[in-house]
């Protein structure tokens, strides 16, 4: 963890945590640590994933990988004692260990509206990997819907059925990184076969080998390699395989090829049920207005959740805390800022026709012109992500009776966001300027 401390220029490192994470065990380049909570410290591990993995790899070897188990009473179980050893372990090979988080299960895995299909088809695959002909598995969808979830689910079932014995589960960021080690050491055709000689390949977010032509060609002929051997391959993204800007085509078409599937905004029901099922794994009782509460204000997406319930588990456990609901808005004030007040449509309507120069009533005509059509596609946004009004509401406000049209500009800006950072600057700047009003 000094590593960590070195390396944390920016200083989010919070020192409360870190002497919360007691090392056990160094096992197969794994290190183990013990934690108050599992659930709080490995969401700490995933907010400050890119300098934790820089220190364990300088000391450890690049592919070391952190574990974190529960702290349980003595009574109740007593954690197996480990040796560390002290002498750097040498990177695994990825056919070595199949990097699935034990966490990610099916089981675990709040079912709803935004999700249903994915799942089933997940669960299909999962089921019959042999004979399921879904392949390639492209899931895609917003940062936090639950993506990593849902694919590492699948290969954690088909081990544990032992219908597959060499599962690979590992980020783009990850495959890029040991692409680029092996061409350095002279071993692309090592790096090659690891990723060759397996029964199913997980890859997560996709999107990230855009742009990066040797990674595409490499990739190529891995996925090409696995798919003529029958292999299953799963791939996740933000975007569907047909917006993936800068990708090789022959590679664009093959993952359109297979099932493509996607993951939406979970609705309020099933927000409250993942609050209720991640506060019982954590064996953590919340009041029913608390769960109210928080599953009303945090619509962004089930990371910005769960994170909310960490913090709330933090303060408790770290700082003797209570769990009030003043302390639940302090908490939510913190993840979702710009729910703090009760803004009106008709506000968010003119900010938005000010901002790109147009009469307001441009806004809520039956214009299909381009300009117009985006700026009012942005006001709906905002208006489902600050207000608490229903789809419907939103719709008849801007000139709609129906609803699926709030529900198409919130995906359709969303993408833009994520693609267009010119875009994403013009949608910040009208949040700032509502902020303004308040």
């Amino acid at each position: 963890m000094e590593q960590a401390h070195r390396l944390d220029s920016s200083g989010k490192l919070k020192e409360i945590w870190l002497s919360k994470l007691v090392p056990i065990g160094l096992e197969e380049g794994r290190l183990i640590l013990r934690a108050p909570a599992t659930f709080f410290a490995e969401y700490f591990i995933s907010k400050h994933r890119t300098v934790i993995d820089r220190a364990l790899w300088d000391v450890l070897g690049e592919g070391s990988v952190l574990d974190i188990v529960r702290d349980v009473p003595e009574a109740e179980s007593r954690p197996e004692k480990l040796i560390l050893d002290s002498a750097p372990q040498s990177p695994l090979h990825p056919q070595q260990r199949n990097n699935l988080n034990p966490k990610y299960r099916f089981d675990n895995y709040i079912e709803g509206d935004s999700n249903r299909f994915a799942l089933a088809a997940a669960r299909s695959i999962a089921e019959s990997p042999l004979t399921t002909p879904f392949n390639p598995y492209f899931v895609y969808g917003g940062s936090g819907y639950g993506k990593t979830h849902l694919i590492q689910a699948i290969g954690d079932y088909c081990i544990r059925q032992g219908t597959l014995s060499r599962v690979i589960y590992i980020t783009s960021e990850q495959f890029i990184n040991q692409f680029i080690e092996s061409i350095k050491h002279k071993r692309t055709t090592d790096f090659a076969q690891n990723f060759r000689n397996v029964d199913m390949l997980i890859l997560d977010d996709i999107q990230f080998i855009m742009g990066k032509e040797r990674t595409q060609t490499e990739f190529f002929h891995t996925f090409n390699s696995l798919y003529q051997a029958g292999k299953k391959i799963i791939l996740s993204s933000d975007r569907p395989p047909k917006d993936l800007e800068d990708l090789d085509e022959r590679l664009t078409s093959r993952f359109a090829s297979g099932l493509v599937t996607e993951l939406t905004l979970p609705d309020y029901e099933t927000r409250v049920a993942i609050l209720t099922k991640r506060a019982d794994e954590q064996r953590v009782h919340l009041a029913g207005d608390v769960v109210d509460y928080i599953a009303s204000h945090i619509t962004t997406n089930v990371r910005d959740l769960e994170g909310a319930l960490i913090q709330l588990i933090a303060q408790s456990s770290l700082l003797n805390h209570q769990v009030s609901m003043e302390l639940v808005k302090k908490v939510v004030r913190g993840i979702a800022p710009r729910r703090r007040y009760q803004v009106s449509l008709e506000t968010i309507a003119e900010k938005t026709a000010a901002y790109y120069g147009m009469p307001l009533p441009d806004l809520k005509d039956r214009s299909r012109k381009k300009e117009i059509a985006s700026a009012r596609q942005v006001a709906m946004y905002i208006c489902h992500k600050l207000t608490r009004h229903s789809l419907r509401n939103i719709a008849l406000h801007f000139g709609r009776r129906d609803h699926s049209t709030v529900i198409h500009a919130v995906k359709t800006v969303e993408d833009s966001m994520n693609r267009d950072n010119s875009f994403r600057v013009d949608v910040e700047q009208i949040l700032h300027q509502i902020d303004l009003t308040q």
